[in-house]
Parts: C-alpha cells; structure tokens; sequence
C-alpha cells in the first residue's frame, strides 16, 4: 500500500517539477517561492478540517517544525537556481540523492543503524551521480555546481528524516505538511514579495502547486507509515519521470549526462537498501 502512494507521489512531483521550469522562465523565482509554498497548503486544507488535532506549540514539536521549515527554505532556493540556469532534470537529481543523504542521517535521528560500508556506498553513489553533470549548469564552476547539488540533496534529505521524526511524535500528516510551509512561505514572502505577478502567472503556480502538493502530502503519508528508507527510495525516481516529461514536449532524448546521472542515482539508491 505504501509502496504505491510513494509511487504515485513521484509521479506527481516529477510533473510538477517539470511545469516549474515554465514558470521560472517568465517570472523571478525569488518572488514564486513565497506563493507556492503557500498555495501548497491551500490544497491540502480539506485534510486540515478533518485533522485537527494539531500540537504545533510544543516545544519540542514546534522546534522540529521549524528546522524543517529552514531546511524546505534552503532546499527551494538552491533547487529553483539549478532549474533556471540548467534544467528541471537536473535540479531533480538533489531529489535523487537525497535518501543517500537521508540513509546517513537516519541512525542520528531515528536511532537507525547504518553500516560502514552502507557510508562508502553513500559516497561512491554520490560522486558517481554528480560527475557526468558537472558541468551541466551553465555559468557555474565545477565546485560551485557540486556546491549547489549538494546542498539540496543535504536539506531534501533533512526534511525526509523530519517528516519521520514528527510522525513518531504523533503529528499528524496536515500538520506536519502545512506548518512547514506556511513558514517557509512567509519568509519568502516577507523577504521577497511576490509584486508584478500576473493573473497568468497566478495560474501557473496554482497548476504547479496542485501537483506538488498532492505529491508532497502522499509522501508524508508514505513516509510516516511505511520503512522510511524503502519509502525514500521510490521516491526518488522522480527525476526519471522528470526525464520522461521533458522529452514529451520536446521529442528529443535529454541530454545524455543527465540520464547517466538520473540513472546511476535511482539505481544507486534502491541498491543501498540491500547493502549491510
């Protein structure tokens, strides 16, 4: 059961992963993030009503909120700069890496074990992936790119590891969904406010965000219910259906250092989870 909504949830978020290159292309990213974070929790309002018994204020749960809510707000600066400068694609594979990040980060917060060899597996699989792309940002050197690849993988993961820790807390999936966001959101706002938005623009990110949220909602179920490195692991194959979307329109083959990295990284990572 939980295999298959992680599935779906990819599916969901590779799409709207996809359309966001669209509208980064015509609007400053900076002033989207404030407006899609909260839109994403427009959408999942309805399961607020049904959800109510929130314990957003205690300490200990607010501050897990809140180091969610940095990490989703460093994770959509460094993921929205790779979509605009390269592609949707490649800005996906941070995604990809995640649960190896994810995999390191789990025996300090979730008291799981991990092995020594499972680490040097996290390492190859890491360097692996990011080699073919290199040099796939234009603009950008090499340490830079890295840099920035990392750094979303690092915070995506953290978020992963966050969504299971509040859910051994007992939060429940709006609220663990919502607060985030609703933080994240207004920060960007605060700081960048979304003015010159059109009504045009407006319905691209509500398109976007329909997408995203869904995605995101059913991976906070799929990774508060299931085994939390299985669960990472189908979730990363969103960049290869970020892969499959763009060659669609497009009728080409994506470059071919993008699906050598895309693949290495689904297959490294579903490979990790029979290392001990």
């Amino acid at each position: 059961m939980f295999e298959i909504v992680a599935i779906f949830a990819a599916f969901t978020m590779g799409l709207g992963t996809f359309l966001t290159k669209g509208i980064t292309t015509k609007i400053s990213f900076l002033k989207t993030l404030g407006p899609l974070f909260l839109l994403n929790c427009f959408f999942t309002l309805p399961i607020a009503l049904v959800q109510r018994n929130w314990i957003v204020f205690e300490p200990k749960i607010l501050l897990l909120h809140v180091s969610a809510a940095v990490a989703s707000i460093i994770a959509g600066y460094f993921i929205f700069t790779i979509i605009v400068r390269s592609s949707a694609s490649i800005s996906s594979i941070s995604s990809t890496l995640s649960p190896a990040v994810a995999l390191i980060l789990a025996p300090i917060w979730l008291g799981t074990s991990v092995t020594a060899l499972q680490v040097l597996a996290v390492l190859i699989l890491i360097a692996a992936t990011l080699y073919p792309i290199r040099s796939s940002i234009p603009g950008l050197r090499l340490g830079v790119t890295i840099f920035f690849i990392l750094s979303a993988a690092l915070t995506t993961g953290f978020v992963s590891i966050n969504v299971a820790m509040l859910g051994n807390e007992g939060v429940n999936l709006s609220e663990t969904f919502i607060v985030r966001q609703v933080i994240a959101g207004l920060f960007y706002i605060t700081i960048f406010p979304p003015r010159g938005l059109t009504k045009s623009d407006l319905l691209k990110l509500i398109q976007r965000a329909s997408l995203i949220s869904v995605g995101s909602v059913a991976s906070v179920y799929a990774l508060q219910g299931g085994e939390i490195i299985l669960m990472i692991s189908i979730l990363a194959t969103v960049s290869l259906w970020v892969l499959l979307f763009e060659s669609i329109p497009s009728r080409s083959i994506p470059e071919r250092s993008t699906i050598i990295a895309a693949v290495i990284a689904v297959l490294g990572v579903v490979s990790l989870r029979f290392i001990t």
